[in-house]
């Protein structure tokens, strides 16, 4: 089966065909100590004022790239779990399988992508107070993927 830009997925179907945890913004198959087999990243790019008080995260696109906010919704970031997993992909190059949140459990697929570079900005948590985050930039690599490819990637790994 192949997935395609613009695909809407429930958040168990991600869950189930990606092999990652159905919460969270940043979620990966495999682990840190000994290996991530690829990332899911769950982006909402067009929030209501009443979303932006849960959901503090300045995600934007800007042009071709997809600018990331790191996990972590109150003080400053720390980079541990999801953001040290997306910053090694920088160096080790696991696939980055990006969703947007369209509506309460409606996920559309917007592709693969690698994260070319990571930086700071200023953002407010969910308190209001301002802290650092970390941002992620990101380019789309493949609009569609294989998910017999992700399977054949998820069994090879675990050997």
């Amino acid at each position: 089966m192949l997935l395609k830009y613009g695909d809407v997925l429930s958040n168990r179907e991600i869950s189930r065909i990606f092999g990652v945890c159905a919460q969270r913004g940043i979620r990966y198959n495999g682990n840190l100590h000994k290996g991530i087999k690829h990332v899911v990243l769950i982006t909402v790019l067009h929030k209501t004022p009443e979303e932006n008080l849960r959901n503090p995260y300045n995600d934007r696109l800007e042009g071709e790239f997809l600018l990331y906010t790191g996990e972590g919704r109150v003080g400053n970031q720390k980079m541990e779990r999801g953001n040290l997993a997306l910053k090694r992909q920088i160096s080790e190059g696991y696939p980055i399988f990006v969703f947007e949140k369209k509506s309460p459990g409606k996920y559309m697929f917007l592709g693969q992508y690698n994260v070319l570079s990571l930086h700071s900005e200023i953002q407010p948590d969910i308190k209001g107070q301002k802290r650092k985050v970390f941002l992620y930039k990101l380019k789309r690599v493949f609009t569609s993927v294989s998910l017999n490819s992700i399977r054949k990637l998820e069994a090879s790994k675990s050997k």
